[in-house]
């Protein structure tokens, strides 16, 4: 579809290459004729090529003297990928940083919008000039970061891996750099907060699927060096082919590149909406996808690890599954109550259907669709633990009792979450608001117990362990009944961990009970304004007519004729 003159185009692979040729993006199109003018980029590349080679140089040098030349590249190889890791995960934010927000700082932003492309096309435009951008330095780098594969010690499938893996993390974090450029008005702010984000978010990944992962990538392929942050080419290279490289070096990228990269745009697209538009669908559509994607992905593991770690395993998938529950439970309190009269009359003229309704503006339509959707990626998860450890259990022993109180107890905090925030979000005037309540609600059911019980003197007691049923609120206490599980004296303890879940699942249905009310009670509310608003208007718009025409009436209405003058009296003659 134009973008200008709405007009749809052919469907099909081919058609969409050859527009792409023929009619690209106009907005990337723009930027790369500004970049173009620039004389600053030729000599960054430049003057950053000139550094990375004699950084290269001057390493590979150094650890010659002592060492083969294989290890010498495998030595570079690890070098110049950390350190074209951290130049795209550095620059890469803060070129898109600077994609939106100098658009609104500089007053061209209502230039753009009065050009009448749709937010999609602007992201995606603004994507590609960042992207575009960033690219440079890479394909500027890579003369560079072929010289370890001339030392030996790596092979150039690892390379070139690695070089794949740099565009796609480039990818990505030019996606961060643009959803918080969109939320910005401030250049400044929107350079100062992505760098720090990107810092930080920068170096954990760094440290922990970078040097920490490498040590399970070892235990599960020896040939994998355990130690090197860049660990994820050499295992594509030396690990043989099997469920576990197919579900660890292809599944897992896959889902852990696509799922952040299509989130990002998503929120992108919403902030770019005017709130009186549909801002929710597209990521209630990747909410719909994303939930039993990654209920996939924290249930796959079962299925290749040891049969007795299939309850460890279990646990930590549900946990994992749901952290990423709680994050769209946050996510979704931006949710207006519902749609805006500007939507629905878009809806009537499209013919939309129910279904597609349901994903449009409406904080209990929301509320549904995640009890919902993350109910049955939940119930998926817990499921095939289930399966998995009944299985294995007359072979290697276990106990479905950690799968099913975690699970349980999961389900119904989830269920409160979903339910408490969309009481919030009805009572509360603003999305920010809201999650600010309930961040402050889940720290003090999460940390408040365990400071009850520490003031009690409950650890310290040498009579046991039951009186840590006052932590049972916390859902940090499911793990306590875990560790009751086939204790004895301790039955308490899983009984407590079982009714503290059954009272917030009850309170979760409470809370959604009244946000229901509160949000019907608004909208009826906002109906009847708008329809006393719209019966002043008539009145007045009739009245206006009515007045015109009267006037009409009067202008068409022919002139009185004039009267005729009377006749002169006769004057009296004389006698």
């Amino acid at each position: 579809m134009s973008a200008q003159t709405g007009t749809q185009a052919p469907a099909g692979s081919a058609s969409r290459l050859r527009r792409l040729l023929d009619d690209p993006n106009p907005i990337w199109i723009r930027e790369l004729r500004q970049s173009a003018r620039l004389v600053r980029t030729p000599i960054i590349l430049c003057v950053l090529s000139i550094l990375a080679t004699l950084a290269i140089a001057a390493i590979g040098g150094l650890v010659s003297i002592n060492e083969s030349p294989a290890t010498t590249g495998y030595v570079l190889f690890q070098v110049f990928f950390s350190l074209a890791y951290f130049v795209v995960t550095f620059v890469g934010p803060a070129v898109a940083a600077n994609a939106i927000a100098s658009e609104r700082e500089g007053r061209t932003w209502e230039a753009v919008i009065l050009t009448g492309l749709r937010p999609a096309v602007i992201a995606r435009g603004k994507f590609l000039a960042a992207y575009t951008a960033i690219s440079m330095y890479v394909v500027m780098l890579a003369p560079v970061g072929a010289l370890p594969f001339l030392f030996g010690g790596v092979t150039a499938t690892e390379t070139i891996v690695a070089f794949l893996f740099l565009f796609l993390i480039a990818g990505l974090a030019v996606a961060f750099g643009l959803a918080v450029s969109s939320k910005m008005n401030s250049l400044r702010a929107a350079l100062v907060v992505t760098l720090i984000c990107a810092v930080i978010a920068s170096l954990n990944v760094y440290g922990w699927f970078g040097a920490g992962l490498s040590v399970a990538a070892h235990h599960a392929w020896p040939g994998v060096p355990e130690g090197p942050p860049v660990w994820l080419p050499t295992a594509y290279a030396r690990a043989p082919f099997d469920l576990t490289y197919v579900l660890c070096l292809i599944v897992l990228p896959i889902v852990a590149t696509a799922i952040p990269a299509w989130f990002l745009y998503e929120v992108t697209i919403a902030n770019l909406t005017s709130v009186t538009d549909d801002r929710s669908t597209g990521l209630k559509r990747w909410f719909l996808v994303a939930a039993p994607v990654s209920a996939i992905c924290a249930g796959a593991p079962m299925a290749a690890v040891d049969p007795r770690d299939v309850d460890e395993i279990a646990v930590a998938g549900i946990c994992a599954l749901l952290v990423f529950l709680m994050f769209s439970v946050y996510l979704f309190l931006g949710d207006s109550l519902g749609p805006s009269r500007r939507v629905r009359l878009h809806w009537d003229r499209q013919g939309v259907r129910r279904f597609k309704r349901l994903l449009g503006p409406g904080i209990l339509g929301t509320s549904m669709m995640q009890l919902g959707v993350g109910g049955a990626a939940l119930g998926l998860v817990i499921g095939a633990g289930i399966i998995v450890q009944s299985v294995v259990r007359a072979s290697h022993g276990g106990d479905l009792g950690d799968i099913l109180l975690v699970g349980l107890y999961a389900a119904a905090f989830y269920l409160f979450s979903v339910g408490f925030g969309a009481f919030l979000r009805a009572r509360s005037s603003t999305p920010l608001l809201s999650r600010v309540l309930l961040l402050a609600v889940h720290f003090l059911v999460a940390v408040g117990p365990w400071v009850v019980a520490a003031i009690a003197g409950i650890f310290a007691s040498p009579s046991g362990r039951g009186a840590l049923i006052v932590a049972a609120p916390s859902p940090l206490y499911v793990f306590v009944a875990i560790d009751a599980i086939g204790k004895t004296g301790e039955e308490l303890l899983i009984v407590a961990s079982v009714i503290a879940s059954a009272a917030w699942g009850l309170f979760g249905i409470l809370f959604l009970t009244l946000a229901r009310s509160r949000v019907n009670r608004v909208i009826a509310a906002h109906e009847a304004a708008l329809g006393e608003s719209d019966r002043i208007l008539a009145e007045e718009d009739a009245a206006a007519v009515r007045a015109m025409e009267e006037a009409a009436a009067r202008a068409a209405a022919p002139a009185p004729a004039p009267a005729p003058e009377p006749e002169p009296e006769p004057e009296p003659q004389a006698g």
